[in-house]
């Protein structure tokens, strides 16, 4: 049996990383996940009374709490570990090659990004899109190029050419990896 195929993204706010994700969950309907490192950071943050909007402050302190919680629990790593478990037990369950399966994840911090890969065989994936304005907020936004990733998609085009971008993603990584 193979291992779930985990696919590390990253790129500037606003680049279009969840539109890119979107279009690859649904070329792989059930096959398919996504999560973010700061999932539990943001469901902490509401029940703290925070309403959900993106601004820069917001965007700091979110970026801050990760922090505390990977120092204290590591709490985004194990969170991801878990759900790599989960899909891998529900294919097997499933009498399913987990290697059909794909887990999106979001994920900032460049070591954070390396430690992935070097535990989960993760492929990295940089979404550039050059004319939108760069705004940092924070010490992780500041830093989402300072990793060689596998892939730069760039999205300076129509959310049709992005779409494109993301089957073709999807087809060179199956082929890579010998998925059917």
């Amino acid at each position: 049996m193979g291992e779930v195929n985990v696919i590390i993204v990253n790129g500037y706010p606003r680049a279009g990383k969840d539109t890119f994700v979107n279009y690859c969950l649904w070329e792989l309907r059930e096959y398919g996940y996504a999560i973010s490192t700061v999932d539990s950071i943001k469901e902490i943050a509401y029940k703290a009374g925070w309403d959900g909007e993106k601004t820069p402050e917001a965007r700091k302190a979110l970026s801050d709490l990760k922090d505390i919680f990977s120092k204290w629990l590591d709490l985004s790593y194990n969170e991801v570990k878990e759900k790599i478990c989960y899909i891998k037990d529900e294919a097997i369950a499933y009498d399913l090659n987990p290697n059909k399966f794909f887990l999106f994840i979001h994920s900032r911090e460049p070591e954070e990004i390396a430690r992935f890969v070097k535990d989960f065989n993760a492929i990295t994936v940089f979404i550039d899109r050059p004319q939108e304005e760069t705004e940092y907020s924070n010490h992780a936004d500041e830093k989402v190029e300072n990793y060689k990733y596998d892939f730069i998609i760039s999205n300076d085009g129509t959310l049709s050419q992005l779409q494109t971008n993301a089957k073709l993603f999807l087809a060179q990584i199956k082929d890579e990896r010998g998925i059917e």
